[in-house]
């Protein structure tokens, strides 16, 4: 595995602590410094300009009130940005567009290769059947309804098919995981995992050596890969 050194913001939430895990066990994985609201073990976001370590990638998992200070600090350093920061606004998607245009970003509904790969089969089930495409997912109480990983899967069903995915979500289970389904095509995961955490350090190692070139998502890693 590649060394990877990561400045990590939002560090005090589940998907940081565990990131936060995986590098314990990991020489290669090393979170340098950590950025939150209000902990004074770490950076604030008023506090950017201070930071001293040496990092190749930020991962962002924070709040959308902060993205800005991050992603201008992004392009101050000219470092990578995998972003994970939910509910931004179009103007802060704009903003993200043009920065993609000056430091590598890669800005995804989807950090799981797994589920990548789920996508994929919905996609290819949608060219080739004639029945309403209907995505049901269920997730623990907190997550946020229709998820982004059933708005990935909407948008690339009507991309690549030009048919509508109704989705039908509900927010069920008191357990920590989220659950999709299309027919017989089906998958359940842990909301916060090792395996997650591998994944979205994987992104991070892969984004540390890309250029800028707009966006970047699962999808255009891996086409890139094959091609």
């Amino acid at each position: 595995m590649e060394n990877i050194r990561i400045l990590w913001s939002g560090i005090t939430g589940k998907t940081a602590n565990e990131v936060l895990k995986v590098a314990q066990n990991n020489k290669y994985i090393q979170i340098v410094a950590g950025i939150c609201r209000n902990n004074g073990n770490y950076y604030n976001y008023n506090e950017l300009d201070n930071i001293k370590e040496e990092f190749d990638v930020i991962i962002d998992f924070s709040h959308k009130d902060s993205f800005d200070k991050v992603l201008d600090y992004a392009l101050e350093v000219k470092k990578p940005i995998i972003i994970g920061t939910a509910g931004l606004s179009d103007e802060q998607m704009k903003k993200m567009q043009d920065a993609a245009k000056i430091i590598p970003i890669f800005r995804g509904g989807n950090f799981r290769f797994e589920v990548k790969e789920f996508i994929d089969k919905i996609v290819e089930y949608a060219k080739t059947s004639d029945d309403e495409i209907t995505l049901v997912e269920r997730h623990y109480i907190t997550v946020p309804i229709p998820s982004q990983t059933a708005k990935v899967i909407a948008n690339r069903v009507l991309k690549e098919t030009g048919k509508k995915v109704k989705i039908q979500s509900s927010q069920q289970s008191k357990e920590n995981t989220n659950e999709w389904c299309v027919n017989n095509i089906q998958y359940k995961c842990t909301a916060y995992d090792e395996k997650l955490a591998k994944d979205i350090v994987n992104i991070a190692i892969i984004m540390k050596n890309k250029k800028a070139d707009g966006i970047y998502d699962l999808d255009r890693l891996f086409k890139e890969k094959i091609d």
